[in-house]
């Protein structure tokens, strides 16, 4: 027994040694990593040059790997060693350095202090983003506007709706893509749900026929859950790390279900679980809208956190006038008859947009259009 207690001790002993061991090493390690790069930077500001790449480098690079230099001292590094190699005219292995620092620090800032070689250096590399690609999700409201009023009666004219806005959902993901300077075409995916009720006294019309307690008050709620596929231009002028910036678009739009539920009051009162408006033929599947929008990105680090309001506006009548007068649930029982009608909505959004970069060697032609045969700078 006290064998196995004393096995157990030694054992868990081992482990700690081990642990600590290991973490001292690391600390020791990372210690070394700094104080190289420091070393570094005191020979660079003393004009010893030739032997920084070898110091930095020792080892096998092991400072570059996960466990050596901090991401902080990682650019650090890839700047010295992109100095070095331009006053040492190593072109190739200067190339290199800034490969590795814009893939370290993509929008790596340049000051006005820097050599003049290394903004030429820079001048060779794409550092933008190739492509955003961006999220987010709000709340909505419906707006119905009716183009056309239907009824159960004859004097369809008398029967007045009223059309009330409901609370609904929205998500959007994009693809975004800068044309020129602070202008981006976008397209993507999205996904709305809206909601909207419907409230009237169906035989309003024939009140001087029959008395008020044989009125029929209609309430009723719909709600569509839609697939959208936009396509928009987004245009913003920053203001340091804010970007105000306003957006129009077009949107092709997918009615997955559609369903409608409510009672009717009047003499007896009836009620509609719920009628799936699709499987009678009562709304259109595919549809179109357009819409407007203003919002803000506020810039963090290389991505962009997404404030947006946007109105969407339905570009056709999403009634199957066909079918209007189709389904005896709705027609008889709750004595409803849709108007032709345009869903708009209002939503408030707040969203991600991320960065994706691929630093790369522009081509002598890039290079000759975006500053000249002139300004062309060595292959």
């Amino acid at each position: 027994m006290m064998i196995n207690r004393i096995t157990s001790a030694v054992f868990i002993f081992g482990i700690l040694i081990f642990c600590c061991t290991t973490d001292l090493l690391a600390q020791q390690r990372q210690l070394n990593c700094t104080q190289k790069l420091n070393q570094a930077e005191d020979m660079f500001d003393a004009g010893s040059l030739s032997e920084i790449p070898q110091l930095l480098n020792s080892n096998r690079g092991k400072c570059f790997n996960k466990g050596g230099f901090s991401k902080e001292e990682k650019i650090r590094a890839y700047r010295l060693l992109a100095l070095v190699h331009l006053f040492n005219d190593n072109g190739p292995e200067a190339e290199d350095a800034v490969i590795n620092l814009l893939t370290a620090d993509p929008e790596h800032p340049l000051s006005a202090d820097d050599p003049i070689e290394l903004k030429y250096l820079f001048d060779k590399y794409r550092s933008e983003p190739i492509f955003r690609i961006g999220a987010k999700f709000g709340a909505n409201q419906t707006f119905i506007k009716s183009i056309g009023e239907f009824g159960s009666y004859s004097n369809e004219d008398e029967v007045p709706k009223e059309y009330k806005s409901g609370l609904g959902l929205q998500a959007e993901l994009t693809f975004e893509y800068t044309i020129i300077e602070n202008l981006e075409v976008l397209g993507g995916f999205g996904w709305n749900l809206n909601k909207y009720d419907i409230s009237y006294n169906s035989i309003t019309s024939l009140e001087d026929l029959y008395p008020t307690s044989t009125s029929f008050q209609v309430a009723l709620t719909e709600t569509q859950n839609i697939i959208k596929i936009p396509v928009m231009v987004r245009y913003g002028y920053p203001f340091g790390n804010l970007m105000p910036y306003a957006t129009v678009g077009l949107s092709l739009d997918f009615l997955l279900n559609s369903s409608m539920s409510g009672s009717r009051s009047g003499t007896t009162t009836r009620q509609l679980p719920s009628l799936a408006l699709l499987d009678d033929k009562l709304r259109k599947e595919i549809n179109w809208s357009y819409f407007a929008g203003l919002g803000l990105k506020v810039k963090s680090k290389t991505d962009y956190i997404l404030f947006e309001v946007r109105y969407n506006m339905g570009g056709s009548n999403t009634v199957r006038t066909k079918y209007r007068y189709s389904n005896e649930r709705l027609l008889f029982d709750m004595a409803h008859v849709d108007d032709d009608k345009i869903v708009n909505s209002l939503s408030l959004s707040i969203g991600y947009i991320k960065s994706i970069y691929k630093p790369k060697k522009y081509s002598n032609k890039r290079l000759e259009k975006r500053f000249g045969k002139k300004n062309k700078t060595d292959e």
